[in-house]
């Protein structure tokens, strides 16, 4: 007995010994990490700018795209990378079709350690790899309805009072989920859409991986998301754009991230899509490219609706 609970534990706490991957109808493949050493390697190269120089590091290993490809585990509409320390990475699959994936085992001449492969793309920045790569999931497509209020942003936080040290950071000040949330949405289990600045979107679930979050406010106005349940190379900077379930708040002085946000979540919209824009003594019917053309009409707005 006592052997046995030895073996749980070490089988628990040891890294694993494949590369588990999950189709869309949730049936477990596993590729054991030998498997992918005896492909035949391809070398490519990736660059990045550093103290303003560009370095270049060579790799080996395989066309993950293409590999899994061969392997015919179905269709899906999202592909979902995962770290041993839960680091995610996601992509739909319009975005997945367009990009060069490569599954590295070598790096710059060194071979990593089996259960230390990484997921590199190299037209994409770093934060966009995965290394000691664990699992990966091909999904179908969780639809996010389009928001029947978009509420500014600056507007709603200006509401909500900002704590110093929310607990478990410190030296900052932010905003916490747990205090907001519930303005946004009452349902139980939320979807939450996060789209920053710099054009990165994710989408979270509360409380999930947002239990504990804080919006950090920094000393410039920008709004950061920081969370103790996903690895700080997930957290956002600049967030510009914000929705739980059915409510959205939109930094209205970069109210073009509608079209980002539109295209990533799928919404079916009309070319002619109109907004009614609500103020406190009047209500209006305008035309989306009139809005983005005319940042004046945003002031004094209480919320607006989007007509597909």
């Amino acid at each position: 007995m006592k052997y046995c609970i030895i073996t749980m534990i070490i089988a628990l706490i040891s890294p694993l010994a494949a590369l588990i991957i999950t189709d869309s109808q949730g049936v477990s493949h596993e590729y054991p990490y030998d498997h992918f050493f005896k492909i035949q390697p391809k070398e490519f190269q990736t660059s990045k700018e550093l103290d303003g120089e560009t370095v270049i590091n060579t790799w080996q290993g395989i066309r993950f795209d293409t590999w899994l490809k061969e392997q015919k585990l179905g269709d899906f509409a999202v592909i979902k990378f995962m770290s041993g320390d839960r680091y995610e990475v996601k992509f739909n699959r319009a975005e997945w079709d367009t990009l060069t994936c490569y599954l590295a085992h070598t790096g710059e001449g060194e071979i990593f350690p089996k259960e230390q492969l990484r997921v590199i793309f190299p037209h994409l920045r770093s934060m966009h790899w995965v290394r000691d790569v664990e699992r990966v999931s091909l999904e179908h497509y969780k639809e996010i309805a389009i928001p029947v209020k978009f509420l500014p942003l600056a507007d709603f936080f200006a509401t909500q009072k900002l704590m110093e040290n929310p607990k478990p950071f410190v030296r900052m000040n932010g905003y916490r989920f747990d205090d907001f949330v519930a303005e946004l949405s009452d349902l139980p289990i939320k979807d939450v859409v996060i789209y920053s600045r710099d054009g990165l979107i994710q989408t979270l679930s509360y409380p999930g991986q947002l239990a504990g979050a804080v919006l950090e406010r920094t000393e410039e106005g920008a709004l950061n998301l920081k969370s103790p349940q996903i690895p700080g190379g997930m957290w956002m900077k600049d967030i510009s754009y914000l929705q739980v379930d059915y409510q959205a708040l939109i930094d209205t002085d970069n109210a073009s991230v509608l079209i980002p946000v539109a295209k990533a979540l799928q919404w079916k919209l009309s070319p002619n899509v109109k907004l009614n824009m609500h103020y406190p003594r009047e209500t209006e019917v305008m035309e989306l490219g009139d809005v983005l053309a005319e940042p004046m009409l945003l002031e004094n707005l209480q919320y607006f609706e989007l007509v597909p």
